[in-house]
């Protein structure tokens, strides 16, 4: 009789011991501990490039941290005579870092032979900002057509583990140049590429 009236105090006391006893031995009190979340994935975005601009463009995922970038120009330019080129990629050194000696140059200045000179590197006491040289060896310039279009190519890695949301690489002191070394004021640079870690 005494079962009957505390009947419901009976139930709960059951369903507490089915609860406890559910975890099979494994000690954790009945504690499920969830999956864990997603993995962040290190992304690329850009935009196709207009002709006489020049942008940066996503390239190939070298690994889960990094991505080679590269600088075009979107052609065909009105130029014929492009020798090279001088600019700055700005970028958040806390998040992402430019990978010492990967920077080679492109097809652009490459075609019709000779030498191409560049230098690439980041700034003293300035990780973020990663300076850029490229021209053609001697008083001779190129026009940019389809498949010659790629200018420089580099990589750059993120700097963590943790998410981060878009981040625009930046085109700064950006120049180009022809023959004469002369500024070609047709040529501009946008900024259109973002990385993120999301």
């Amino acid at each position: 009789m005494r079962c009957l009236l505390i009947g419901p105090a009976v139930l709960a006391c059951a369903a507490t011991l089915a609860c406890n006893s559910s975890g099979g031995g494994r000690g954790d009190g009945g504690v499920i501990t969830p999956p864990p979340g997603p993995i962040p994935v290190f992304q690329c975005s850009d935009s196709l490039a207009a002709p006489d601009t020049v942008v940066l463009q996503c390239g190939e995922r070298i690994s889960a941290s990094t991505w080679r970038i590269n600088v075009v120009i979107g052609v065909p330019t009105t130029s014929t005579d492009i020798n090279g080129f001088d600019f700055d990629v700005v970028f958040d050194p806390l998040l992402l870092a430019y990978v010492p000696g990967s920077a080679q140059p492109g097809v652009l200045l490459s075609q019709g032979g000779g030498t191409v000179l560049f230098a690439a590197a980041t700034s003293p006491g300035d990780p973020g900002r990663l300076v850029v040289g490229i021209h053609k060896a001697g008083a001779t310039g190129v026009q940019g057509t389809q498949y010659l279009d790629v200018i420089l190519a580099f990589q750059l890695t993120s700097q963590t583990a943790a998410s981060f949301p878009p981040q625009v690489l930046r085109l700064e002191n950006f120049r180009a140049s022809d023959s004469s070394d002369v500024t070609i004021q047709g040529i501009i640079a946008i900024d259109q590429l973002f990385l993120s870690l999301q």
